[in-house]
């Protein structure tokens, strides 16, 4: 950044000195409007960064509902493991219960014992073995059939809760991965941003150097020109409040109101009453930094914004002339300068046309 150096008003012309005010007021205007977009694409940033920083906590509701989802499956699946155990042992007992009935049946049917059974020589005893070993047998079929059942329903379970574990493992991996991945991406928005508040950073330390500049070319043209007082009165009553180049006038400007005049006046010089009135504030208001408000009656008031410092307090009754302040740069502004508004009934106007 290169600024130019002010030389004293007698090494320079005025018109030199009017021409390297030009060059600074063009600079400054050019730095304002990179810091214009540098301040426009930080909004863009952090919004991106919100919407990321939101997507970030919506995945880990995900994964958490994925992890929980997993965990209910395993309970799932023990519980299963648990009712095919319990069958198991109720079936083995049924079957024992089953076998030993048959058996006892078949042992003493009749009086009769196996090896009396076995012994029989004709048809009608052999018919009777047989009825006992058909009664052993169906009561062992049915054991097994519904061993057999319960085995192919607890297969199936199995097979249907393994699925459902997997695909839960699965989801749980996917949104694990979507979460890295944003992760990455809020992490690179957030360097990014940084970049830009340090850009932005940049821009405002030189926008406020070369409002300094064109506040001290103002001075030197100022003594050279023997124009130190505000001069007189206009037909509205007022006088200049400082005297200095016009910048931003009244009316909009990027998108939004400007209610006043900006008047580039070099860095603490003495901020004069433009009429007599009454200081109804003093103090710090918003973008308007350090600010007075004098009220003038009849419902016409004036406020001097961006003040270094305040030279007088609320309630004061002022003068025309009266020094009330010295310009600076508080509150939104990227250099020295007055920001002066008229208003009347509280509606601001344009100032020019009241002033000399």
């Amino acid at each position: 950044m290169v600024l130019l150096q002010a030389a004293p008003a007698s090494a320079e012309s005025i018109s030199t000195l009017r021409q390297k005010q030009d060059a600074a007021r063009a600079r400054r205007v050019a730095v304002a409007a990179k810091l214009d977009a540098a301040r426009a694409s930080d909004s863009q940033l952090a919004t991106a960064v919100s919407n990321l920083d939101n997507a970030v906590h919506a995945q880990v509701a995900v994964t958490d509902a994925a992890q929980q989802a997993l965990s209910a499956a395993e309970v799932s699946v023990g519980q299963a493991q648990g009712r095919l155990d319990a069958t198991r042992r109720r079936i083995a007992d049924l079957r024992s219960r089953a076998v030993d009935s048959a058996i006892d049946a078949y042992m003493h049917a009749g009086g009769h014992t196996v090896i009396d059974i076995m012994k029989a020589r004709n048809l009608n005893e052999l018919s009777q073995r047989e009825m006992y070993i058909n009664t052993l047998v169906s009561n062992d079929r049915d054991v097994l059939d519904q061993l057999r059942s319960a085995n192919q329903d607890q297969t199936a379970e199995q097979l249907k809760l393994a699925k459902a574990r997997d695909l839960t493992k699965a989801r749980r991996k996917d949104a694990g991965d979507k979460l890295r991945a944003l992760a990455g991406e809020l992490k690179v928005q957030a360097q990014l941003q940084g970049a830009v508040n340090a850009r932005i950073a940049e821009y405002a330390a030189e926008a406020e150097a070369v409002a300094n500049q064109e506040g001290n070319i103002q001075k030197l043209l100022a003594t050279a020109q023997g124009a130190g007082d505000t001069g007189p009165a206009s037909a509205a009553g007022l006088i200049w409040p400082c005297r200095g180049p016009l910048t931003s006038p009244f009316g909009m400007r990027w998108g939004r109101m400007h209610q006043g005049q900006d008047i580039a006046c070099g860095y603490g010089t003495p901020i004069k009453a433009a009429k007599a009135g009454t200081v109804v504030f003093a103090g710090v208001m918003s973008g308007y930094g350090n600010v007075i408000i004098v009220d003038h009656g009849g419902g016409f008031s004036t406020l001097y914004a961006h003040q270094s410092r305040l030279a007088a307090t609320q309630g004061q009754h002022v003068n025309q002339g009266d020094v009330i302040g010295y310009v600076g740069s508080t509150g939104h502004s990227t250099g020295p300068h007055l920001h002066f508004e008229t208003r009347f009934g509280g509606t601001p106007r344009n100032p020019i046309p009241y002033l000399p």
